[in-house]
């Protein structure tokens, strides 16, 4: 069974529920996408977002006076299932055309250099 795409749109919504690590409201999500994420959606709008992220099983919600939105699928095994994607897709399954581009693509910090070196060194043990 091929799993439920999402949109853009609905994935900035999306990240927003998993930012949250609580349960989170229609406008907890609206404010998140104006602040964060510098989108201006109307309500209606955001709550097709929602709506459309429950039927394609992302969150759940359950009412207490109002509704409250909740993560249903892990934020990690999703991240990790679009990275694979991404290698399969852009640098034909190439894990190190993959890694080669993410370097070139931006300046890193010396921070980022010691971690990158220290993660390479863990992973090739």
């Amino acid at each position: 069974m091929r799993k439920a795409e999402i949109s853009d749109c609905e994935l900035v919504a999306m990240k927003c529920v998993w930012d949250a690590d609580e349960p989170v409201t229609c406008s907890y999500v609206i404010e998140q996408l104006k602040t964060v994420y510098d989108r201006d959606y109307a309500e209606t709008t955001v709550y097709t977002f929602l709506k459309n992220l429950k039927t394609k099983g992302f969150i759940d919600s359950y009412r207490k006076g109002i509704t409250y939105f909740v993560p249903k699928r892990d934020r990690n095994k999703f991240r990790d299932e679009q990275l694979i994607k991404t290698e399969k897709f852009w640098f034909d399954g190439s894990t190190a055309e993959l890694i080669t581009a993410l370097l070139n693509a931006k300046e890193l910090s010396d921070k980022e250099k010691a971690d990158i070196k220290k993660a390479v060194k863990n992973a090739l043990k």
